[in-house]
């Protein structure tokens, strides 16, 4: 049985390789990624994150595939692995976010939440607009991402927080 990959440091070699070339490395990083142990889902995202530094597009762009998978563990490294572009160029992460932010998995759903939190430290004019876009969906998982998502921008923006959580409140049929 191969040893567990439980930090970066034990990684270094695929971090490297993920930099130079991440479609090389995204199956070993997909097996990390579907890993039974949290550590090692945790290293996946983490060498995700430092593959999208210098290649963003290429990230995204599996990313938008790894969304799709029926193992919620490979979908939330699909939205945690983007928590650098995130905070850069959190457009860039968007198509992946918004693919999942219906996701009924509680540990997909707070790695959107997550994602989104981080993003709106740096960008909270966007975040703020993308949970009022979400919002009008009055879907009942999104509405958990958006209101966790906001949880950070309460204070500068309490008043357009609270709407766009009211908002996001599913409706009664």
């Amino acid at each position: 049985m191969p040893a567990m990959l439980t930090k970066a440091s034990d990684v270094k070699h695929i971090i490297e390789e993920a930099v130079r070339d991440p479609r090389q490395s995204f199956p070993t990083i997909m097996g990390l990624a579907s890993s039974g142990d949290w550590r090692e889902r945790e290293v996946a995202a983490t060498i995700l994150v430092e593959a999208s530094r210098k290649k963003p597009g290429e990230v995204v762009a599996e990313m938008l595939l790894w969304a799709d998978h029926s193992d919620p563990n490979v979908r939330r490294a699909a939205s945690e692995g983007l928590r650098g572009i995130a905070r850069r160029r959190p457009g860039l992460a968007l198509p992946v976010l918004t693919k999942l932010k219906s996701d009924p998995n509680t540990y997909v759903k707070k790695a959107v939440a997550n994602v989104l939190r981080n993003a709106g430290n740096y960008h909270p004019e966007f975040v703020l607009k993308v949970c009022e876009e979400w919002a009008a969906e009055a879907s009942p998982h999104t509405a958990w991402i958006v209101k966790d998502a906001l949880r950070k921008l309460r204070g500068k923006y309490a008043e357009k927080v609270e709407e766009i959580i009211a908002a996001s409140r599913p409706r009664a049929a």
